[in-house]
């Protein structure tokens, strides 16, 4: 029997290999299950074990002999037709149901974490990643029938290594994270790109590393005009995200999950506070970080190494306080299964 991990995408399949990593050292057999990548990717290649679209997991045996099934899939109502169709083929043999989880993989607040939660209702438990989230929704649901059925809540920490891989470069260097959507606000992208830009030119002993938190075509440059880059603002290599986020001094995002990895390894954080606290920029997950920044009070690059380091309070509440977040999910997933039967 194996706990089989579903993955769709470079960071869904990057925290199925995070818990398989750990569950195999703990002697537990894991199955890391999803399509290959395609583009460039800011996280290192690992291939899965079984490459297949998770929509043809039905039609395979994979699930037959499976102990646990994790789904992170982008698109939540996959995660629902999946659980459906597989009871569903289990009921109608009598078979013994293993039990389902999934989650965000970012820490969300507010409207952002209940929606979270109801599209995954046909889940047997749903992971977050702080105490903060599991408070949020124990107070949410408080009210709720108690017939409704709802999965189990778990805490599991954030998804990448609490120990950053490298030491901090000796030479300045700023990481900006560049999202694929965010800014939404039309041209807003190429002008923080062309403030960046800017600042490189006044402070020359800095570099600046423009770095996707998502895949992209090696076609692509992120600097729209390469004529008047400055030789210190350089396009990341793919593959390296976390290695650049562990060695950069400061590290500025509008509302990218990694950013929590500079905080974690205890880089300057920047997060952009020119768009408001608002749910369409996933800026009201980082209420309270202690490290929103308007950019024109920044004054700067030589100012970047006077801003304070993240809240460590709100970092702890979000997930990073939690370190035994697998141990913590095997010990949670082995419960349910002795509690299941043949339906």
């Amino acid at each position: 029997m194996s706990i089989v991990l579903v993955g769709d995408g470079a960071l869904e399949q990057y925290i199925c290999h995070h818990f398989a990593n750990a569950w195999r050292q703990a002697g537990r057999s894991c199955l890391v299950v999803g399509p290959s990548m395609a583009d460039h990717q800011p996280l290192p290649h690992r291939s899965c074990d079984l490459t297949i679209n998770p929509k043809e997991l039905l039609g395979n045996t994979v699930l037959e002999n499976a102990s646990a099934i994790g789904l992170f899939l982008r698109n939540p109502a996959d995660i629902e037709a999946i659980a459906a169709g597989y009871r569903a083929l289990r009921r109608s043999r009598g078979l013994w149901t293993a039990p389902i989880f999934s989650g965000p993989l970012m820490p969300l607040a507010g409207d952002e974490l209940i929606d979270a939660f109801l599209r995954r209702l046909s889940c047997d438990l749903m992971i977050v990643s702080g105490d903060d989230q599991l408070r949020q929704l124990e107070a949410m649901t408080s009210l709720w029938p108690a017939e409704l059925k709802k999965p189990r809540l778990i805490a599991t920490g954030f998804w990448f290594p609490a120990i950053p891989p490298t030491p901090p470069s000796p030479k300045p260097m700023l990481v900006a994270l560049l999202q694929r959507e965010i800014p939404t606000h039309l041209g807003a992208k190429e002008q923080l790109i062309r403030l960046l830009q800017r600042w490189a030119r006044e402070q020359t002993d800095w570099t600046v590393v423009l770095q996707p938190d998502h895949p992209w075509s090696s076609a692509r440059s992120f600097a729209e005009n390469q004529i008047n880059n400055p030789p210190n603002v350089v396009d990341a290599a793919p593959e390296q995200m976390l290695g650049l986020l562990s060695r950069c001094t400061a590290c500025l995002s509008v509302s990218s999950p990694w950013s929590l990895a500079a905080m974690m390894w205890g880089r300057i954080p920047i997060v952009v506070g020119d768009y408001g606290i608002q749910a369409e920029q996933h800026t009201t997950n980082f209420f309270g970080c202690g490290a929103m920044h308007r950019l024109r009070d920044l004054g700067g690059l030589h100012k970047l190494q006077e801003l304070p380091l993240v809240n460590q309070g709100w970092l702890e509440a979000m997930g990073g306080g939690i370190q035994d977040g697998p141990l913590r999910l095997l010990i949670s997933l082995d419960s349910l299964s002795s509690g299941n039967t043949a339906l």
